[in-house]
């Protein structure tokens, strides 16, 4: 049963249809003016032979002097057809027809005077067969012989039947005609195929390089692209949705497409075990003695079989299939185009680079997907740490200041009005760093103007007279005055840094003294946080790998260092603490950095 099926029609508004005229990648290809430079080119190397043919084997005595004036005025043509398309030029629209009439009119010519039964120059009708081809296609190549067939015909009857110069060569005829037509059919074939192979060649280009934001919208394309690549009446497309336990089916062609997702035990194996990552082809796929050809090993083999699963036959009617694997990063699946009047191995070619496209569109939708749930789960965790270091912070301290105060209320109530204006301060200080902190978290475009006014020395000097009135601990500071050019967010990740550890010192190291420096050196920021407390339950020496294998250490301190691509060596004993933390001015690649384990 369908667990979850949608149609996606031209109606819906979250699928956009992609069928559109069949798209060529350039206007004219090969471009007009290479065709006519190669053919002008190899005209004038005709003219060059036909008159040195003349030269050294004269055909009728009475005839020599017109034949190489035609000759001499046809070497002259083709060296002023050359010279007209040596350089890129707009053609009129009849320059092609214009010039392969007078090639015919010049070759029928040649022939005449040559005697047409036995004339060497017979073989140029095949230049004219190929130009045929070039310009116009196969069409060109089967209308040209045609001509070249009656002209033929009509001079060796005009010069047997009306000038009387011999019996008709009925034998030469025959020969020669034949000859024309076994030419014209192959080079009409080549004509014939390169046309379709540029057709495929320019579907294939033409593929949307975009991938939608929307899951339908890009289902519905890959399904009308596949369709029309593979020129398909019906296209399924299966695969299974990553870390999912469900697959999902999508058919159908051009503008009416329809999504299904199911089970994924549905149908087991889609198709026959060994042909899982094969493509083949079948003409009756519920023929159980029907040929079953497949690509395996480099080349085309036979198999007989039943290829496909018979629920998944039976549900889409399958008769002639064709089918590629689906293998990617992060999808595995199938692609079927059914019912194709006509199934060619060329096809199966094609469609392996039509199932490669359609494999990178959908691993393009997941891991993008991923993309933006993990870049949402960065800013949770931006946020988190920067709500830690300010709301939380402002509002821990604000709370031990009022016991202190209620405590004092009595005993010493001058004490306790200064320990209420501390809080009335800090409550206004956490206010403005909250509007900052809110402030970032808008548009770019918003935020001009809404910088810190102050820098970061004055920003620590505020913090550490704040710790020493709060907590009654001696805190000295150092700071370089040049950090106001410092990019904001190294600027505020050190702020934070130093807050953090100062704080963590004062509430749990019980110490009497904390010292801060904060340095430029090589390039880095360098934060040494030092103070007498007892240290940490742990000690010894310890980065940042080894605290995190440890699941040790201050978890947003850590998380800081990280994000800003430092090192961090934590030193703890029973006389205190020393964080040495390395920040690089200018981020760098992240492959040295540790990531931050969390814990559970």
């Amino acid at each position: 049963m369908l667990s979850a099926t949608r149609r996606l029609s031209a109606g819906d508004p979250g699928f956009r249809s992609t069928r559109r005229p069949t798209l060529k990648v350039y206007p004219e290809y090969p471009p007009r003016v290479r065709v006519e430079w190669l053919i002008a080119s190899s005209r004038v190397v005709l003219a060059c032979g036909a008159l040195l043919a003349v030269a050294i084997s004269p055909f009728a005595s009475g005839d020599d002097w017109r034949l190489a004036f035609l000759t001499g005025l046809y070497f002259v043509y083709s060296l002023c057809v050359l010279a007209l398309v040596w350089a890129p030029v707009r053609f009129a629209p009849a320059w092609g027809l214009s010039n392969h009439v007078f090639d015919l009119s010049a070759f029928s010519l040649f022939t005449f005077f040559t005697d047409a039964s036995t004339s060497p120059f017979f073989i140029y009708f095949t230049f004219l067969v190929i130009c045929g081809t070039l310009r116009w296609d196969f069409r060109g190549a089967v209308w040209t012989a045609a001509a070249s067939f009656v002209v033929y015909a009509a001079t060796m009857l005009y010069a047997s039947q009306v000038l009387h110069l011999g019996p008709f060569a009925t034998d030469a005829f025959v020969v020669r005609s034949v000859y024309l037509a076994v030419t014209a059919a192959l080079i009409a074939y080549l004509g014939a195929y390169h046309h379709r192979f540029q057709r495929e060649i320019g579907r294939i280009i033409s593929w949307p390089r975009r991938v939608p934001r929307q899951p339908r919208e890009l289902v519905g394309e890959i399904i009308a692209e596949c369709s029309e690549a593979l020129e398909a009446p019906r296209v399924l497309v299966i695969w299974e949705e990553p870390d999912e336990a469900e697959i999902n089916l999508a058919w159908g062609a051009g503008g009416d497409v329809t999504w299904a997702s199911e089970p994924e035990a549905t149908y087991g194996s889609f198709v026959l075990s060994g042909l899982e990552r094969k493509t083949f082809q079948a003409a009756d796929v519920d023929d159980e003695r029907g040929v079953v050809v497949h690509w395996s090993g480099g080349a085309f083999r036979q198999r007989v079989c039943r290829p496909i699963n018979l629920a998944l036959q039976a549900r889409f009617g399958m008769r002639r299939v064709q089918s590629w694997s689906l293998d990617g990063e992060l999808i595995r699946g199938r692609l079927f185009a059914l019912d194709k009047p006509s199934m060619r191995l060329d096809d199966l070619i094609l469609g392996d680079v039509v199932a490669r496209l359609t494999v990178s569109r959908l691993d393009s939708l997941y891991l993008l997907r991923r993309l933006r749930l993990a870049a949402a789960l960065d800013e949770r965790l931006r946020v988190s740490r920067d709500i830690h270091d300010s709301l939380l912070q402002v509002t821990a301290g604000s709370a031990l200041q009022l016991l202190a105060a209620r405590r004092l209320l009595d005993r010493n109530p001058d004490e306790a009005r200064r320990r209420l204006e501390d809080v009335q301060n800090q409550l206004e200080h956490g206010e403005l760093e909250m509007r900052a902190f809110i402030q970032r978290l808008r548009p770019v475009s918003n935020q001009a103007g809404h910088s810190p006014s102050t820098g970061l020395a004055e920003r620590l000097e505020e913090f550490r007279r704040r710790v020493e009135r709060q907590w009654g601990i001696k805190v000295t500071l150092t700071a370089p005055s040049a950090a106001d050019t410092w990019p904001q967010a190294l600027v505020d990740g050190v702020y934070r840094i130093v807050q953090e550890g100062v704080l963590n010192g004062a509430r749990h190291a019980d110490p009497s003294l904390i010292s801060v420096d904060v340095a430029v050196e090589t390039g880095q920021v360098r934060l040494r946080i030092i103070d007498d407390g007892h240290g940490f339950p742990f000690h010894g020496t310890f980065d940042l790998r080894a605290l995190n294998a440890m699941n040790q250490g201050p978890l947003t301190l850590k998380e800081r260092v990280a994000e800003l691509q430092g090192r961090l060596l934590l030193r703890s004993s029973e006389t205190g603490t020393e964080l040495s933390i390395d920040l690089p001015l200018a981020p760098a690649s992240t492959e040295d950095v540790a990531p931050v384990v969390r814990s559970g």
